[in-house]
């Protein structure tokens, strides 16, 4: 049994409309459309070929759709998003998707959960035997989650079990290289403040200046300006 997928559909497709398409180039086993796009299962090899070759780029209702052979997704684990569910109910959510195929996986998170399972194709029969369905009398809304799926390496989480939470503000980092300085939390040591700029070394007057203005202060005869100077001379004098 060969498996085609068949990309970008528009909305008005159905699935009795795509399996006859699909039927006039061999036996067709299995058809079923998820979202907007879907896949062909036939008996014949041969005829999956043929029909991939001639439907690929056919406009079904003016869209062209995409037509390939499905390579091998079905080998790889698949994480689902499941919308609109409330906590403590993860024994009866995991059961619902456990109807069609293994469940590695199951964490309510809020009000939405993620459920792992092993294979993509028990993925997309859940997916879309789930969808807009009631789930303990709330409608609920399963999608293909856009994070990495458990098993591929993203850089933190525990190895087995359990939900993986996001990194934490507060969380310790892993250990630095032998000799790298550390500061709190394992975090490198700020670097050091800039020196102060040097300080002016202090005025000094030399005692040749102090007598030249000694000198000038005895020959004015001007009140205010002799109360100047000597002001400004006892200053300069305290600083020798």
């Amino acid at each position: 049994m060969v498996k085609i997928f068949v990309g970008n559909l528009p909305s008005e497709a159905e699935t009795d409309e795509i399996q006859s398409l699909f039927s006039q180039y061999g036996t067709v086993t299995e058809c079923a459309i998820i979202k907007n796009f879907a896949f062909v299962h036939m008996d014949d090899r041969k005829s999956a070929t043929k029909a991939i070759r001639s439907l690929h780029l056919y406009k079904l209702h003016g869209t062209p759709i995409n037509v390939e052979a499905s390579r091998g997704k079905n080998q790889g684990p698949v994480k689902l998003h499941v919308a609109n569910v409330e906590k403590g109910a993860e024994e009866e959510l995991r059961a619902s998707f456990e109807e069609y195929g293994t469940v590695t996986e199951c964490a309510i998170i809020k009000n939405f959960a993620f459920v792992h399972m092993s294979n993509f194709d028990e993925a997309m029969d859940a997916m879309k035997g789930l969808d807009n369905t009631d789930f303990q009398g709330k409608r609920i809304h399963v999608q293909i989650s856009k994070s990495r799926p458990r098993g591929e390496d993203d850089g933190y989480g525990p190895e087995s079990g359990g939900y993986w939470p996001p990194r934490f503000p507060d969380e310790r980092p892993e250990p630095g290289p032998p000799g790298y300085p550390r500061g709190r939390y394992g975090y490198p040591h700020p670097p050091p403040p800039p020196p102060p700029p040097p300080r002016r070394p202090p005025y000094r007057v030399s005692f040749a200046c102090a007598s030249h203005i000694g000198r000038v202060l005895l020959r004015t005869s001007h009140f205010k300006l002799k109360r100047f100077y000597s002001t400004r001379i006892q200053s300069f004098l305290l600083k020798l």
